[in-house]
């Protein structure tokens, strides 16, 4: 057992911040030594890791170093050693990558027999082309041509590396007609007009027109489509046809509706040949909030509509109050997707609109559940916003079995060096065999060690959605509040935006390089940081949450001034940027907020802001403040406010009385 588990169970039930420093000061030092060690590898010095190796024998995480020093010795180490080292550590977060640089290494030196050797296949196009240049040239050749076909039929050019494998390919009589038009089209979707007009030579004459028209309609969508109608009539021009009228439809479907019936007049298309294309068009016109797209939507044939093409007709009746088929879109939709409390919600607010008495008792029942449409429901019945907190408590055999798990404890211990994306990569391939009540102690272990997000996703996987003291946690709450104090900001709307964001997590980074508890980007930060006189050193200080907090709640404060104070834009501005909310804003501005936020045009927005402000509805309940966040900011207020309860069995009372 080592020394990080045995100190972990003598201070286990002991609280998470007990957990925290449980670690021995021998324990603090192999990890100090472990980072300082990275650190040199970062620099290249590896010499200090060589030195680190030694005094780490028992360290859990000593096979990165390893790596890091195979992977920077590329060439230099024995293969063999590579190939053991990879078959020990398989499992490991780091053996993809290095695997990945040991082929491309393989496969950029002049030792063909290695290379054969040692690997097998490989996604990497530049390790299969030089694998199998080697087996041919050792007469190791059976279903060549077959592998080298399915390298070429790419829609982007392959290294350099693969030319002298395409020339003996090409040597045999390649490419057929039909691939080499196969590859045009692959290059055309691929937007890589240039690898398409190359492609040409290998193009039969008699396409060549057709193939032209393409790369015009790719370049120029309109006139392209224009002159298609002189093409003639025959299968492949529909085929292209098509293609074109399919995207011009999600970018002008006024223009694709107008052509798709001089089309029709002009070729011989099959009845349902372009249902697609119209499908999209009703798509976009309902996007656009058309009044006329619920005809549209009702002439297309029945299976091209499904959930999404019902959601448009709703958020159209929305807009013109068409209450009737509000109701009538709802109960077109699958049975699965009208108990959701999304539609619940609209069908009850059809139904109060046309003054129908089922309205109330729809209401009420999802006035019961906690989510934002629930609280919504409970606003408008005056009914308490139902919230039953579930405590949980330590597990210590649990707790036990999970410390002593070699994963588990690795994936803990490389959260702790600042490992953090291999630690999330090792967390989440113990986690998928886990049992819920194993990841709900799972969860405890990490959120003891600050390890937010580990701990929230894992109670939502467990189910444990009602642990809200542990999926809903309260940090950095004096700065949050000073800060929000400074600035005029809702506490719990912070809160809940940064756990939207970021769930609480401070060293998150988006795939758009938002950084931080409020995922910032730089250029926002370093606006924000000038306007408001804020201290800013970058993007890694945003992970920092002394430097994130102030900028991000300063960032908030601006955004509250331009929308007036109305967080529903607020939020719509956060997630899809300032000019998208204004232009929302100001297209349909005396909508119902609840209406405006439902008719979103981008889905991520219109998912993203209702979350929000039920995060901030949840985190007024950890603040033991009364809910006011979704009656002001949805509702408008003033709304008489009912308070928080526990309402479990409500329903089930209801419904008992009822047989």
């Amino acid at each position: 057992m080592s020394v990080l588990l045995v100190l972990w169970l003598a201070l286990l039930w002991a609280g998470p911040n007990a957990a925290q420093t449980a670690d021995s000061a021998g324990q603090q030092q192999q990890r100090a030594l472990f980072q300082s060690a990275w650190a040199a590898a970062g620099r290249g010095d590896l010499a200090a890791v060589d030195a680190a190796l030694q005094e780490l024998q028992d360290y859990p995480l000593r096979p990165y170093l390893e790596f890091e020093r195979y992977r920077q010795r590329m060439g230099l180490d024995p293969d063999v050693e590579i190939e053991r080292f990879l078959a020990r550590y398989r499992d490991w977060s780091f053996a993809n990558r290095l695997e990945r640089a040991w082929h491309r290494n393989l496969a950029r030196r002049s030792d063909a027999t290695a290379l054969i050797r040692f690997v097998e296949t490989s996604s990497q196009a530049e390790v299969q082309c030089r694998l199998l240049l080697a087996r041919n040239e050792r007469g190791q050749n059976g279903n060549m041509q077959s592998a080298v076909r399915t390298l070429w039929l790419n829609g982007r050019s392959q290294p350099r590396a693969c030319d002298p494998l395409f020339r003996w390919w090409r040597n045999q009589g390649n490419p057929g007609v039909d691939d080499a038009w196969t590859r045009f089209g692959l290059a055309i979707e691929a937007d890589e007009l240039g690898l398409a007009r190359y492609l040409r030579r290998y193009l039969d004459e008699r396409d060549l027109l057709l193939a032209n028209g393409w790369l015009q309609m790719a370049q120029r969508l309109n006139s392209g489509l224009s002159a298609a109608l002189e093409w003639p009539d025959a299968e492949r021009s529909r085929q292209l046809i098509r293609w074109g009228l399919y995207r011009l439809a999600s970018r002008d479907w006024q223009r694709a509706q107008q052509l798709i019936e001089r089309f029709e007049a002009r070729f011989d298309y099959a009845e349902q040949d372009l249902d697609a294309v119209k499908r999209r068009a009703a798509l976009f016109q309902a996007v656009d909030l058309d009044r006329d797209a619920i005809s549209a939507i009702d002439n297309l044939p029945s299976n091209q509509v499904d959930q999404q093409m019902l959601e448009w007709r709703l958020r159209v009746s929305l807009i013109q109050a068409d209450w009737p088929n509000v109701v009538s879109s709802i109960a077109a939709m699958s049975a699965e997707e009208q108990v959701r409390g999304r539609w619940r919600y609209w069908r009850a607010r059809a139904l109060a609109e046309l003054q129908r008495p089922e309205a109330g008792l729809l209401y009420a029942t999802l006035a019961t559940e906690p989510h934002f449409y629930g609280f919504l429901a409970a606003f408008r019945t005056s009914q308490p916003l139902t919230l039953c907190s579930r405590e949980l408590a330590a597990d210590g055999p649990v707790q036990l079995r999970l410390l002593r798990d070699a994963e588990f404890e690795r994936a803990l211990e490389l959260y702790g060096v600042g490992l953090r994306s291999h630690a999330r990569s090792t967390w989440q391939q113990v986690s998928r065999r886990l049992s819920n009540t194993e990841l709900i102690q799972a969860a405890l272990l990490a959120a003891g060690r600050g390890w937010y997000d580990r701990a929230i996703f894992a109670l939502g996987n467990a189910g444990a959605m009602d642990a809200y003291a542990w999926r809903f946690p309260i940090i950095e709450r004096e700065r949050v509040e000073r800060y929000a104090e400074r600035y005029q900001v809702d506490p719990a709307l912070v809160f809940g935006l940064m756990r939207a964001e970021s769930a609480m997590q401070p060293d998150a980074r988006s795939g758009a390089n938002a950084r931080g508890l409020l995922q910032l980007i730089s250029s926002t930060a370093r606006e924000v940081a000038r306007r408001q006189n804020l201290p800013y050193d970058g993007a890694a200080s945003l992970y920092n949450p002394a430097i994130n907090l102030p900028l991000g709640i300063a960032h908030l404060g601006e955004l509250q001034q331009r929308f007036g104070g109305d967080w529903t834009r607020v939020a719509a501005a956060y997630n899809a940027g300032i000019t998208a909310a204004t232009r929302w804003q100001t297209a349909r501005p005396d909508l119902p907020t609840d209406i405006w936020l439902e008719t979103l045009p981008f889905f991520e927005t219109r998912d993203y802001v209702p979350r929000v402000l039920a995060f901030a509805t949840v985190y007024e309940y950890r603040l033991q403040r009364e809910p006011r966040v979704i009656a002001d900011h949805v509702l408008g207020g003033p709304v008489e406010n009912p308070g928080f309860a526990c309402q479990k069995n409500i329903v089930a009372a209801a419904t008992a009385s009822a047989d």
